[in-house]
């Protein structure tokens, strides 16, 4: 029996679009799921293309908003409902408890690398001299040299940016993670790494919840699958 404490509880979970452009068709992409994950566990998001995978993560964010349900989120001991919750509690929530890592590195343009990664750390109230540090020592373990970390990351490579996100989204201790295809441009030496931040994130009590388009990786790091499956979608 599993005793670790629930951190993401979603419950009848319902995620609509309506198309104005496109003759006022409504596109329900979730209707009725129900999601929980637990301290210590990553769980894989599986499904075809279209199911709705990346949009419950957006929602599960905050970044989409739901049409009905709850998305419970454990932050400060209190169960938080991202779907109804005030903007400004959403952004605390990101701040210290939900981290999100995307395929794409989105960053403003001509700041550091280092300084990059240390970001995050830094809105927490963490001194910029510990940020940097902790910072350096993820892009070490990543394999991103030296001479690059004083250097803004766009002229990166498309593997090199994508490890830079994930040292970024890694540089909180976040309790809970959510990854959205990190390691689509990684080789096999680089997502043994990511494989390696996701385990020590489990072992201190992370709840994990990830898409990858490796099943293998998948199956490395996943303590359970959760299928997602397509639905009937489009209605007048």
């Amino acid at each position: 029996m599993n005793t670790a404490p629930v951190l993401i509880d979603v419950h009848k979970l319902e995620k609509s679009f309506h198309l104005h452009t496109q003759g006022d068709v409504t596109l329900t992409v979730l209707r009725g799921l129900d999601f929980r994950v637990t301290a210590g566990e990553c769980v894989v998001l599986s499904g075809p293309s279209g199911a709705g995978k990346s949009t419950l993560l957006r929602c599960l964010y905050g970044n989409y908003l739901a049409r009905s349900g709850q998305i419970l989120v454990r932050h400060d001991g209190t169960m938080i409902d991202i779907a109804t919750a005030h903007h400004r509690t959403i952004l605390d929530v990101r701040r210290r408890t939900l981290g999100y890592v995307s395929q794409f590195l989105r960053v403003v343009p001509r700041v550091t690398t280092l300084n990059v990664v240390a970001e995050p750390l830094v809105h927490t109230g963490t001194p910029v001299e510990s940020a940097r540090a902790k910072a350096a020592g993820l892009l070490t373990r990543l394999g991103i040299p030296e001479r690059l970390w004083h250097v803004a990351p766009q002229t990166f490579s498309g593997g090199e940016q994508q490890r830079v996100n994930i040292a970024r989204g890694f540089a909180v201790d976040y309790p809970v993670l959510l990854l959205d295809e990190p390691t689509s441009a990684l080789d096999p030496e680089n997502r043994q790494r990511v494989a390696g931040l996701i385990e020590d994130a489990k072992n201190r009590g992370a709840a994990v919840v990830g898409i990858f388009h490796d099943h293998d990786f998948g199956s490395m790091v996943g303590t359970r699958w959760f299928d997602v499956q397509p639905i009937a979608k489009a209605a007048a």
